[in-house]
């Protein structure tokens, strides 16, 4: 019935197709998470009856599946899964549920499931218009340290990323990321995957920006745009510039959000509690709660 196959640089055309049906806005279904995360999750999808179906390797190597996404109802999809974990004799268990489906997915499976809350994984959802314009006290901090960064690097431009300069970007990253502290195994998945993908910007739904001071690249941001959501998936700065990263979180914001992207989802914070101070101050609208979930009974 299913024939999952690992997601791959070629079968992300297919994959693409499905991503705005997802009816939230967690990060998890977009194309920068799928293809960064798809080796240290050992991911794989497969196309059935309309939809797309993923299973992922986490919590010591157990199978999980995360929400099916397509154009048929969701309830379809989970008796695929239904179906598929009794043909293969294992367990149905999901991840990264976003909160909106918990209550049908209850009704379906008759409350037969045991529900999980990671906060490391939940995302952190703003408003547009807050990050372009920061307006407000709540964001007199913010403003404060990017009003520094003008004053002392006045002639800094902001430049979008193109095939003329990313081999710029990428020797900056290069260096970069010589210098980086990686200490948790996520971090240094994510440094990988930021150099395997920073080539192929424009390519595969991806855009992204850098800030320049005095000829250098001392920043950049990297996203893509579903519906009505912009997603933040990379973003770097050297830190011996202040206000650095104040500066390309706002400039990508401004140059990226039109008057349909209304939301800017910047990712989880992995339960690094610095990075949760820093996107906390930046004040989210909404914070996407996900959910591992276990089938009782099939």
């Amino acid at each position: 019935m299913l024939n999952f196959k690992p997601i791959s640089l070629e079968s992300l055309d297919e994959i693409k197709e499905y991503l705005p049906c997802k009816n939230n806005r967690t990060c998890d279904s977009t194309v920068g998470t799928l293809f960064m995360w798809r080796e240290f999750y050992k991911s794989e999808y497969t196309i059935y009856n309309e939809t797309l179906f993923m299973k992922v390797q986490i919590f010591n190597g157990k199978t999980s599946f995360t929400l099916p996404v397509g154009k048929r109802p969701m309830e379809e999809g989970l008796q695929t899964l239904v179906e598929y974990t009794d043909q293969m004799n294992m367990p149905l268990t999901f991840c990264a549920i976003p909160e909106e489906a918990l209550e049908p997915i209850k009704v379906f499976f008759k409350n037969k499931v045991e529900f999980q809350f990671d906060r490391d994984m939940s995302d952190y959802l703003y408003l547009s218009e807050d990050l372009s314009q920061l307006k407000g006290r709540r964001y007199s901090g913010q403003r404060n340290h990017m009003n520094k960064f003008k004053k002392l690097y006045p002639d800094y431009q902001y430049i979008r990323m193109n095939k003329d300069n990313l081999d710029r970007v990428i020797d900056f990253y290069d260096d970069f990321s010589k210098n980086m502290v990686k200490a948790m195994e996520t971090a240094i998945e994510e440094n990988k995957r930021t150099e395997e993908i920073l080539p192929l910007i424009g390519d595969i739904g991806l855009f992204g920006g850098f800030i320049e001071v005095d000829g250098e690249i001392i920043a950049l941001s990297v996203g893509e745009i579903i519906n009505d959501t912009l997603y933040v998936h990379i973003e770097k700065a050297l830190k011996e510039y202040p206000g650095s990263y104040q500066m390309i979180m706002n400039e990508f914001a401004k140059d990226s959000v039109n008057d349909s992207v209304l939301y800017i989802n910047r990712e989880d914070d992995a339960g690094d509690l610095g990075l949760r101070t820093s996107k906390l101050s930046y004040h989210p609208h909404k914070l996407l709660d996900k959910y591992y979930i276990k089938v009782i009974s099939n």
